[in-house]
């Protein structure tokens, strides 16, 4: 693999928080990436090759049914990496990843993050803590899905895509944004209407433009705050 610059280590939070000598051995076995709104990097039951450490976007992790329906479980963006199971000892990718913006990553064997992580030093102790805050995140979402208003999700779902692509203008339909939410298409054209007409967004079709991030962070459900200070606890913000 190519010689990451170092420059872009800084860009991901579980690699920008290694020791001298955990970057020393990852370092030269990560390649930069970048991959289109849309890409699957994983299905449900693909053998994992490599992991993912994302340096701007946000890539998804769905959960999908027989019947190819599918929900949004968890997200990942700077703050971790696709490729958990390697770490528990499991190869078989259990939710599909999706790439929901157009998104950078650093990009490893799975081999050397394994090899690493086995080692039991720092980066076994980040990636431990990491872990954690992905459990909490899937909890919270389980969470969210039953009990918060779809309005209140939508606004946290487009605040989290928004500060991780570093972008106001974000290319979603309808059809999408309720796979990722698991609700009626219909509910989703109603509810972007309202936000709009409370001069938060912009919406038209298959485009959603962010007029005030503050008014929408404020609209989120509580979901956001936990998880953004789970995450913000793991890195010591």
């Amino acid at each position: 693999m190519n010689d990451a610059n170092p420059s872009l280590l800084t860009g991901n939070r579980l690699l920008s928080a290694l020791s001298v000598e955990d970057l020393a051995f990852l370092r030269p076995r990560l390649e930069h990436a970048t991959y289109s709104f849309g890409t699957i990097l994983a299905e449900p039951g693909d053998r994992l090759k490599k992991c993912f450490f994302p340096l701007k976007g946000m890539i998804s992790l769905l959960s999908v049914t027989e019947q190819g329906n599918a929900v949004e479980i968890a997200y990942t963006g700077r703050e971790g990496m696709v490729g958990v199971p390697v770490l528990l000892g499991k190869q078989e990718m259990p939710y599909q990843a999706v790439v929901q913006a157009p998104t950078q990553c650093l990009v490893a064997d799975v081999s050397a993050v394994v090899e690493l992580f086995g080692r039991g030093g720092q980066f076994h102790d980040l990636l431990m803590r990491y872990i954690y805050a992905v459990i909490r995140q899937i909890s919270q979402t389980c969470v969210c899905n039953h009990y918060h208003t779809i309005e209140a999700r939508l606004c946290r779902w487009l605040t989290v895509m928004a500060e991780r692509s570093e972008g106001h203008r974000l290319q979603l339909t309808q059809e999408f944004l309720s796979h990722m939410l698991g609700v009626q298409r219909t509910s989703i054209g109603l509810i972007a209407h309202s936000i709009q007409q409370d001069g938060i967004i912009r919406y038209s079709r298959g485009n959603i433009e962010i007029i005030d991030l503050e008014r929408l962070r404020a609209s989120a459900c509580e979901c956001y705050l936990i998880v953004e200070k789970e995450f913000d606890s793991l890195f010591g913000a």
